[in-house]
C-alpha cells in the first residue's frame, strides 16, 4: 500500500467520524457513543469551545479532511505532495489546540475528538514521509527481500 492510498483511508475515517461529530453539535442527533470517557464526548461535543469563529470545528474537519483526501488521490510528487503536507500539518497543529482545550477548558475527553487528533497526527506523518521519499512514501522506502532501505530512494540514501 502506497502512503497516498493510506492516506486516503485515513482521511475517509477522518471524514466520517468529523460527520458524526457535526451530527451531534448540530443536534441532528440526540446522543453520542463515548468509549472509555461516559458522557465526555457530549460535554466537549455542545461545549462552547466546539466552534470557534462561529464554525462548528467538526465541519472544518470535515473540510479539510475532504481536501487531504482529494490531495492524496492526486498522488504523486510536486506541488499536491507538498499542499497535502501543509495542510495535514495545520491539521495536526489544531488537533494539539483543541486537545488542550478539552484538557484545560471543557475539563472532558472526548473518544471521537482524540482518534481525530490520532488521525490527523498519522496523516501528517505520512504526507511528509511521501515528500521526503519522492512520492514512494514509506511502501517503497524499505525493501523487503533485502531487509533494509532500498537504495533507489532518499530514505535509503540515508538522506
Amino acid at each position: 500500500m502506497t502512503a497516498s492510498r493510506a492516506i486516503v483511508g485515513l482521511s475517509l475515517l477522518g471524514f466520517a467520524d468529523a460527520l458524526y461529530m457535526l451530527a451531534y453539535h448540530e443536534g441532528w442527533i440526540d446522543h453520542m457513543w463515548c468509549p472509555f470517557f461516559g458522557e465526555g464526548c457530549e460535554i466537549v461535543g455542545r461545549s462552547r469551545e466546539a466552534r470557534h469563529a462561529g464554525v462548528p470545528n467538526a465541519a472544518v474537519g470535515a473540510a479539510g479532511y475532504a481536501g487531504m483526501a482529494a490531495l492524496a488521490a492526486a498522488g504523486g510528487t510536486g506541488l499536491p505532495a507538498v499542499g497535502l503536507a501543509a495542510v495535514s500539518t495545520g491539521a495536526a497543529a489544531a488537533s494539539v489546540a483543541l486537545t488542550w482545550e478539552m484538557a484545560t477548558r471543557v475539563r472532558a475527553w472526548c473518544f471521537w475528538c482524540l482518534l481525530s487528533a490520532g488521525i490527523n497526527a498519522a496523516i501528517c506523518a505520512l504526507a511528509w514521509w511521501n515528500v521526503s521519499a519522492g512520492g514512494r512514501g514509506p511502501a517503497k522506502a524499505y525493501d523487503k527481500r533485502e531487509g533494509r532501505p532500498n537504495r533507489r530512494t532518499r530514505a535509503g540514501r540515508g538522506a
